[in-house]
């Protein structure tokens, strides 16, 4: 099968030929249709995730079932469509025994593919950039009908994820108001979804006009552009003192920073963006006697991912018009750079 190899921080991916994957009793083979391009694989080619060479990216994973292991026949057949939604788990710690699998603490590493000469390659994540891909089949879940697979690929990580830090870690309740900074992929879905629940005002922030724009079509109410104006300035005098619950949907430093100043007393703020494990400055103690919650997100949880998918299928949230891009896969690393450039809302490469 084909598959995009990684080699190098900030070299190309390189399209080669590999082994197909093993498939054991409680695996599922899927043949992928359609892979997202996330800013959490920009991250490893960017340097900023750890990975170990040569390994396959991608986890977005959207495609039809082509085995199903002896023990998951129960509940798959062939030809399902399906997504991968959840990473892999130990299933024995404490927060996987507590429906928090997003937390495993003891994470096994997938199962690494293979070159035709028997060279192993690791996998990042799940290897979505690939023509199969073989996972567990507690990772996946049936898309309906009415969504089709297009849609279904940026569903098991940048919406859910959204959904995960706007429901259960932001805690929203309807008439708070709310603030997110960053309008790729997963800041506007964080946007749907506070609109879903009933936040108002919906702030919105960012450096790119066109991405404001797109902002309010999902429900922001009000936007800020950071180039002319300061945020936390301007969120304070929109609120008279600062919002509710605030998100921070990039991964930096400064911008984490700003959503913690721009909540009220008793507010939240919650950093959805990944910013690593090196040191984080917040330029004000006052959160502590303000008592501001500072949170952060972890993927999503297993039901997430059944409650989006019904989302979507009622048509309570609009992932189509996410999708700004579709590549082939030989277009990868084309893809991954519009989306470090910020040409791009959600883009998705093409497989099968």
């Amino acid at each position: 099968m084909k598959a995009a190899v990684f080699y190098e921080v900030r070299q190309p991916l390189r399209i080669e030929e590999l082994e197909m994957p093993d498939v054991n009793d409680e695996d599922v083979l899927i043949k992928t249709f359609a892979c997202g391009v996330c800013h959490t694989d920009l991250k490893v080619v960017e340097g900023r995730n750890r990975f170990n060479p040569p390994t396959v990216l991608g986890h977005e994973v959207s495609g039809t079932i082509e085995r199903v292991g002896s023990r998951c026949t129960e509940f798959f057949k062939e030809g399902d469509a399906v997504i991968i939604g959840m990473r892999y788990k130990c299933g024995r710690c404490r927060y996987c025994l507590g429906g928090r699998e997003n937390l495993c603490v003891n994470r096994p590493a997938p199962p690494p593919l293979r070159k035709t000469d028997g060279t192993p390659v690791t996998r990042w994540n799940v290897g979505g950039f690939a023509e199969y891909v073989s996972v567990p089949g507690y990772m996946i879940f049936k898309v309906p009908q009415k969504i089709s697979l297009e849609e279904a690929s940026v569903i098991g990580c940048r919406v859910t994820t959204a959904y995960n830090a706007v429901k259960h870690v932001g805690e929203l309740a309807p008439g708070d108001s709310a603030l997110v900074i960053g309008c790729g992929g997963v800041g506007l879905n964080a946007i749907q979804f506070l609109k879903c629940f009933g936040a108002y005002p919906i702030i919105a922030v960012d450096v790119i006009d066109k991405k404001l724009e797109e902002a309010k079509k999902f429900g922001a109410t009000h936007t800020i552009n950071a180039k002319t104006e300061d945020p936390v300035s301007a969120v304070k005098k929109l609120t008279r003192g600062g919002v509710d619950k605030a998100f921070e949907a990039i991964g930096n430093a400064k911008t984490s920073d700003q959503i913690i100043q721009a909540t009220r007393p008793g507010g939240t703020a919650t950093i959805i963006g990944g910013l690593g494990s090196g040191p984080f400055t917040i330029s004000s103690g006052s959160f502590v006697t303000n008592e501001i919650a500072i949170k952060g997100v972890s993927s999503r949880r297993a039901n997430d991912v059944v409650e989006v998918l019904q989302m979507v299928q009622d048509g309570r949230i609009d992932v189509k018009s996410l999708i700004t891009k579709k590549y082939g896969h030989e277009q990868i690393n084309e893809a991954l750079e519009d989306l470090e450039h910020g040409k791009l809302l959600m883009g998705i490469s093409m497989w099968n």
